[in-house]
């Protein structure tokens, strides 16, 4: 019979299981015991952690609002008015607004086909030669600004800004160049609602923590554009919820990457890979169809029929509608989901048959109001729920 082997039973201590012979363990056994139990420790906390943690990713393509959603997270739950932006991130975001004021107004006069009342062409071309991103350039744009004003107004830009869909134009145009004397002046420091006009492309990962009736949630943007997804693969692990944000308005336009892709189908290609991963089987899926505002305005003059033919074989197909058209898309992403959850793929993965959550919002990111309500409505329909699965 072997005796002393050092071998341990399942639930015993480190420290009895060195021979059982009731010596004295020796100082390296004492560290072992340390060790151990300060990696139990740390496992425990960690766990318990867990348990109060809720790990969101929001996801989409580029220019879906993502960005612009976690600024109102911040806005909603920061408990501050306005957000609690600090004086130094106030600046900073006075920059990008200036850069986008520049990049509006310059690709308004290369895309513009007609031409200026000739008083505004020496300002027009000082325009031109700006660069966004430089503060001595920006700093212009109050010297300029009654100016630009016209330029804005001219029925020339206007015609321009009217086809839009055929280039890549920041849907903060409009609200930039219309309020220019405001922003562009030298002491302004932008408020929540010029914050959330701002378009600056996301690159990498950007995570923001916030607490939810008493839990830790994590809310994580990562980049939309083809060239950022590569970077989302750490992120998957033990999501809760994924937030899918798909700009209805853009059914008309096409990628600024790729000239040749669709927007919208770009959108439901992703939205499609995206629900095939393993790592979101169980995880619940909220489909946020963004910019419902800009649908709404866009419909009567643009047809979604000229770019998904299928709308007209649709059971509630009305052309020009914003309601037929907005049943349409939802149709269209809800298909992927259907198609998915019924490959051998999905089937194989899910032997469990797990049924995961599933909800649809229309949303506008840059209202507030309507932001809250919908992620109000998020919170008690899924987290409600699924928390009851994770809990330990």
């Amino acid at each position: 019979m072997v005796t002393g082997t050092g071998l341990c039973q399942s639930g015993t201590s480190i420290l009895g299981c060195y021979g059982g012979t009731g010596e004295e363990p020796d100082d390296q056994t004492r560290d072992s015991v340390r060790i151990n139990k300060q990696i139990e420790d740390e496992l425990n906390k960690e766990k318990k952690k867990m348990r109060n943690r809720i790990k969101i990713l929001l996801l989409g393509c580029g220019e879906a609002g993502k960005s612009t959603f976690i600024k109102q997270m911040r806005i909603i739950h920061s408990g501050k008015e306005e957000g609690g932006w600090t004086v130094e991130e106030r600046e900073q975001y006075r920059r990008e607004i200036l850069m986008n004021v520049i990049q509006c107004i310059q690709i308004l006069l290369e895309e513009m086909t007609g031409s200026l009342d000739t008083s505004l062409n020496n300002t027009a071309a000082r325009l031109k030669e700006l660069k966004p991103d430089q503060e001595k350039d920006q700093a212009k744009l109050w010297e300029y600004r009654d100016n630009i004003v016209a330029i804005w107004e001219e029925p020339a830009i206007q015609e321009t800004f009217n086809r839009r869909n055929e280039f890549n134009l920041p849907d903060c145009c409009r609200y930039f160049l219309t309020n220019i004397s405001r922003i562009s002046g030298p002491t302004f420091l932008p408020e929540s609602k010029d914050i959330l006009q701002i378009r600056v492309m996301t690159t990498g990962v950007i995570e923001y923590s916030f607490d939810m009736d008493g839990k830790e949630c994590i809310m994580i943007d990562v980049g939309g554009q083809r060239t950022e997804r590569k970077k989302w693969i750490h992120c998957f692990e033990d999501v809760l919820l994924v937030m899918f944000l798909a700009a209805a308005s853009e059914y008309d336009q096409v990628l600024e990457e790729d000239h040749t892709e669709n927007r919208m189908e770009e959108s439901l290609n992703l939205f499609r890979t995206i629900l095939s991963y393993h790592w979101f089987k169980n995880s619940a899926i909220a489909l946020f169809l963004n910019k419902k505002d800009l649908l709404k305005e866009k419909i009567s003059t643009s047809q979604l029929e000229k770019y998904f033919p299928k709308f007209e074989e649709f059971k509630g197909y009305k052309t020009q509608d914003y309601d037929s058209a907005m049943s349409f898309i939802k149709h269209m992403f809800h298909q992927q989901k259907k198609d998915v959850e019924a490959s051998r793929d999905y089937q194989d993965s899910n032997s469990d048959g797990y049924t995961r959550s599933w909800f649809v919002h229309e949303t506008m990111a840059t209202d507030t109001d309507n932001i809250k309500k919908v992620f109000g409505d998020v919170k008690v329909t899924v987290f409600t729920n699924t928390m009851k699965d994770i809990m330990y």
